[in-house]
């Protein structure tokens, strides 16, 4: 270390550059005059701390004084030089502080222990200000090249710790790659050999090269008969026509095809496949393979065709559907229009179908529907069109001919003949015998200047029937006077809103008397004040009513109206049962019980004074629903009534079911009771019926005196309604005539 100082003096920054701050040299030293020399000689160049003591330094150093250097003199009271300089080397935020000792000791030993204790030089005494700068100078740059190189050490280790860290997280990250790509690929061959559609992949010549095991299942060629076989799909056209471009030539312009097409299964069977193929292409575009996957639709096919044969077709008969009826009309139409020919269109039923679905069963219902198809086919012309339009109605449209109208007049009637013939062979139902059924029609011809539309040559057809039905005829023919009667229908449908709007429904009531003759109750009735036509009875607009559903507007209307103007009369009026009729198409009204409820609970009369009078029809669907929803009236208090008893076809049993109150004789009964010993019979059964039920009876039709007097003598326990007691009055007129 001799000349280290000479080198020094010649470079004062070697080391000294390295520290951003002044360097700080502690001087520790018990003597002032030795603090007082080395601080003048050193202050120049660094910040000087000064200790008078070991003890001192030492708390200077906890506080956190952190010289660069330390002069440190041995010779020391308490705590001497060596003895501070071995705690500070023990202290590891301290041991790197050089310490060079300042001592007047000259031996050897002293220097030893000096360098054990952890000095890094000694200066003798007396002071030499140069060597003391010159190692001064020397020790402070070489702890500013050690420390810059421990914080280049640090750093760089700290370098190498990152290049670790982001080393380890490339080495996961492709291992995670690599971990994705198998994932990836082992996903993509559990999907390619489970997928339920047929896959091959072909070699840029078409040649199959990897195929899935649904691609055998459905072909029935394994995999070692498919590998390496040309599959001919490429060669097949896109679309049927003949000129059409191939597949192959295709894909080579859209990548990508997808189509239904016919194939052959292994076996030589044909079936229907969906199927898709794309080109896969290296990165300079060239066609390395091509990816086919298809699926087998029979199933599908065979779904589409049944969901067709439902859209068109009725599925008990087969027969075409009112839809597919009226589009096969269409073209019959426009074959008589365009080549001057004549048909018939003809509307026909089963009479009375509806006793036999509620006597028998629909079981019992369909296999008639079934056979009543039969022999309509057996009957018709193989060129005739045959259709179930709905329930028991059927439709029948002739093929067109040369005829004049009275042709196809009489050609319709006797196809009707051979019908009503093949009819009378009853028909068989398990062990209960045999049925015999009926049938009525309606027959509208064709062209006429009226129903030059299908959906208009049906409705006409449909009107003849009715009328048959309602003039109690097998058969009639659609006249223009009918065609008026629709015309007036749909005047009075469009009319009757306005009515129910205006107020122009007049409320009516018919006295009921008990069997002692006294007033027992009123039915209450109504009239249409129709502002051009005059006052309208019930069968002037109720039976259109009840074909739409402007028969539940009108019924609310009237128990609204009749309920609140009851209500409204005075004190005595209150006690006096009131029956309010209620159509079968306003019970099957889904919001029907809350409805009446609320109309009820609205007009603050008393509901054990008012009665819903049925009629059988009211059965003719979910009875289940009809009780239900008559339960729940009956639990505030009022009670049914079945009316016009007799006349349906309703079953004793689902009778029993009903919870009614009150049973009507119909007034056709009554009125021929002293003529037709049936009637009278009939009356007597009806009484006998309500008397087992324990229910009410009311006899309508009670016009004379014979028939009250007859009705006296032979069924004196029945209510009494009709003329003879009093004709329907006004509401307010019917309170005023009572009180007077």
């Amino acid at each position: 270390m001799s000349d280290l100082p000479s080198k020094l003096d010649r470079d004062d920054s070697i080391g000294t550059h390295l520290f951003q701050v002044k360097p700080r040299v502690m001087v520790v030293d018990d003597e002032p005059t030795n603090i007082r020399v080395l601080s003048e000689a050193l202050k120049s160049d660094y910040d000087i701390i000064v200790a008078t003591s070991a003890e001192q330094a030492l708390r200077l150093l906890d506080k956190g004084e952190r010289p660069h250097l330390l002069l440190l003199d041995i010779m020391m009271p308490d705590m001497d030089g060596l003895e501070m300089c071995r705690r500070l080397k023990q202290r590891q935020e301290l041991q790197h502080i050089p310490v060079i000792f300042i001592t007047a000791l000259m031996d050897t030993g002293s220097e030893e222990k000096g360098f054990e204790a952890g000095a890094v030089d000694f200066i003798r005494k007396p002071i030499n200000i140069p060597s003391v700068r010159a190692r001064v100078r020397t020790h402070i740059s070489l702890k500013g090249m050690l420390d810059h190189m421990v914080e280049l050490n640090q750093t760089l280790s700290e370098r190498l710790h990152q290049m670790d860290q982001l080393n380890w997280r490339l080495m996961q990250e492709q291992k995670q790659k690599k971990d994705r790509a198998a994932a990836s690929k082992n996903l993509y061959e559990q999907a390619f050999m489970s997928t339920s559609e047929g896959i091959a992949v072909l070699d840029r010549e078409g040649k199959i090269t990897a195929v899935n095991p649904s691609y055998s299942r459905i072909t029935g060629y394994s995999e070692a008969e498919a590998l390496g076989r040309y599959h001919e799909i490429l060669d097949m056209r896109v679309d049927k026509r003949q000129d059409s471009t191939s597949i192959l030539d295709y894909l080579g312009v859209h990548n990508h095809w997808s189509g239904e097409i016919y194939n052959r299964r292994r076996n030589g069977e044909v079936y229907p496949e969906l199927r898709t193929i794309s080109i896969i292409r290296a990165d300079d575009g060239q066609v390395t393979h091509y990816v086919t996957v298809f699926n087998d639709i029979t199933n599908l096919k065979e779904t589409e065709q049944r969901l067709e044969e439902l859209t068109w077709r009725d599925p008990v008969t087969g027969f075409p559907n009112r839809a597919l009826f009226l589009d096969q009309l269409s073209t019959v139409l426009k074959l008589c229009h365009h080549g001057g020919m004549a048909t018939a269109v003809i509307v026909i039923d089963i009479n009375n179908f509806r006793y036999i679905n509620e006597t028998y069963g629909f079981d019992c219902g369909d296999i008639v529907i079934q056979t009543f198809a039969e022999r309509l086919r057996n009957a018709c012309h193989e060129d005739d069109s045959i259709a179930r339009l709905s329930g028991d109605e059927f439709g029948i449209v002739l093929a067109p001919k040369q005829w004049t109208l009275d042709e196809a007049y009489r050609i319709a009637l006797r196809l009707f003949e051979r019908i009503q013939e093949a009819l009378r062979e009853p028909v068989p139902y398990r062990s209960e015998g045999a049925l015999t059924i009926e049938a009525t029609g309606g027959i509208a011809l064709y062209p006429t200047e009226s129903s030059d539309m299908p959906s208009l040559a049906l409705r006409h057809a449909e009107t003849a029937h009715r009328n048959a039905k309602e003039s109690h005829r097998a058969v009639a023919v659609f006249e223009d006077s009918m065609s008026e009667n629709i015309r007036r229908q749909m005047a009075v449908e469009s009319e009757l809103t306005r009515a129910i709007t205006e107020n122009e429904i007049a409320m009516y009531a018919q006295p009921q008397l008990s069997p002692d003759r006294e007033l027992a109750g009123i039915e209450l009735l109504v009239r249409w004040n129709h502002p051009e036509r005059g006052l309208l009875g019930p069968g002037e607009f109720i039976p259109f009513a009840e074909r739409t559903r402007q028969i539940v507007a009108l019924e609310r209307h009237i128990v609204r109206e009749c309920l609140g103007m009851l209500a409204d009369m005075k004190a005595d009026s209150r006690q006096l049962r009131c029956s309010i009729n209620i159509s079968a198409k306003h019970m099957a009204e889904e919001d029907f019980a809350e409805t009446i409820l609320r109309l009820v609970a609205d007009s603050g009369y008393p509901p054990a004074l008012i009665t819903f009078e049925l009629t059988e029809s009211v059965m003719v669907k979910d009875v289940d629903a009809v009780v239900e929803k008559m339960e729940t009236i009956r639990s505030l208090g009022c009670t049914f009534s079945l009316d016009d008893f007799g006349t349906g076809y309703s079953s004793l049993s689902q009778l029993r079911r009903l919870p009614i109150s009150e049973i009507k004789i119909d007034r056709s009964f009554v009125l021929s009771a002293l003529s037709d010993s049936t009637s009278a019979d009939i009356v007597d059964m009806v009484k006998r019926i309500g008397e087992s039920m324990n229910v009410r009876v009311v006899a309508e039709g009670v016009e004379t005196q014979e028939h009250a007097d007859f009705l006296k003598a032979f069924h004196p326990g029945v209510y009494l309604q009709g003329y003879f007691f009093g004709r329907p009055a006004p509401l307010w007129t019917f309170f005023e005539e009572q009180s007077s």
